[in-house]
């Protein structure tokens, strides 16, 4: 991470430090953005259909299925971010990487790298709804719906989620960003050892963790406060 940051920040001007920080920031935009809404919009429904209580092997499979909806969405944005990020491409535009991944191999060029995606989201996801859940009832027994605990509950279970799900992002990436073919874990792991599968370990959780929990927290507090407002309606009707 040190040595990124070294080349990242060596150029020649402020300006060019400043901009080089935020490559990528548009296509990020589009697939977060829409990401997150799409996702806790499905994760409602899917809590909503399976009607029992949410915890444990439950949570996980809600979480993981609410996922895989949400990667289907977004995941020609994901890959736009991807090599937007890797500096290979040169794209200007969200529409013109768009166009020249296409012109390459139509529409299935955006959905490079689905399944290695949806291995690392749905086992992310699962996991992070069922940590966050189980953090928050067994530390926050008393307090589950103060901002604290579900500051510190998604942070944690985004460090435990991201953990677990750090091999797959690291193929998927290589994918997206190489077009790799074959068995891409067996050529990573001949070519470059174990130890590839770690590569950029710390960037990435310290991102997957600050963005699911900040997610979490504004989810959490825009349901409160529309739980207040239907709560206080009823009341002012009687």
């Amino acid at each position: 991470m040190t040595g990124i940051c070294k080349k990242v920040l060596s150029q020649e001007n402020r300006a060019t430090i400043i901009r080089n920080l935020w490559v990528g920031l548009n296509p990020s935009l589009a697939k977060t953005v829409p990401g997150v809404a799409c996702y806790f919009v499905s994760l409602s429904q899917v809590k909503r259909l399976y009607g029992g209580e949410v915890s444990g092997l439950a949570a996980i499979l809600l979480g993981a299925v609410a996922r895989i909806i949400t990667a289907a969405v977004v995941q020609p944005f994901s890959l736009i971010k991807t090599r937007y990020e890797s500096g290979r491409f040169g794209y200007r535009s969200i529409a013109g990487a768009v166009k020249s991944v296409t012109s390459e191999d139509r529409i299935r060029g955006l959905y490079r790298g689905f399944l290695p995606t949806l291995f690392r989201d749905a086992p992310f996801s699962g996991i992070y709804l069922a940590a966050y859940m189980g953090i928050k009832q067994n530390l926050f027994s008393q307090r589950q719906d103060t901002i604290q605990a579900t500051a510190v509950s998604g942070s944690v279970a985004g460090l435990v989620a991201a953990t677990v799900t750090h091999p797959a992002d690291v193929v998927k990436t290589r994918i997206q960003v190489e077009g790799s073919g074959g068995n891409v874990f067996r050529d990573l792991y001949r070519r470059e050892g174990m130890s590839v599968f770690w590569a950029g370990f710390v960037p990435r959780t310290l991102r997957r963790t600050l963005v699911s929990a900040t997610a979490w927290l504004v989810y959490e507090e825009i349901k409160k406060a529309a739980e207040h407002r239907n709560t206080q309606s009823i009341v002012d009707r009687k």
